[in-house]
């Protein structure tokens, strides 16, 4: 949203400075253009803890991502079916074989039996 934007829809008028902290907030969230503005209004603390909240699970998801890759990994390295489990429990059949082919790694033979049971459907 741009400085214009916020202007027209809060009535408000910023210094470019003071738009910054603004537009850091909007973009640290998921809310529209509308939704945000209105709680700007009405309640900038609760529009802030939003923020907060948004910016922790987007970072949580990464940390979890980083996470099933790591069990993949690992899983691949020591051949573990427990990590398999786990990663496939986590992300999904589908996923799991994803990422497991994008990384270039082969196919265990319970893989390979996963593979053909999804093609199947």
């Amino acid at each position: 949203m741009t400085q214009k934007e916020f202007e027209e829809r809060t009535g408000l008028k910023l210094t470019a400075d003071n738009y910054t902290e603004v537009e850091t907030c909007y973009m640290n969230t998921d809310l529209d253009k509308d939704a945000f503005c209105k709680l700007w209004m009405k309640n900038p603390a609760a529009l802030k803890e939003i923020e907060q909240k948004t910016v922790l699970v987007r970072e949580l998801y990464e940390e979890r991502k980083c996470l099933e890759n790591f069990l993949i990994e690992q899983a691949e390295k020591w051949s573990a079916l427990d990590l398999r489990e786990k990663a496939i429990t986590m992300i999904g059949e589908r996923e799991y074989l994803r990422r497991k082919l994008a990384k270039g790694y082969n196919l265990w033979e319970l893989d390979k039996e996963l593979l053909d049971e999804i093609l199947r459907k």
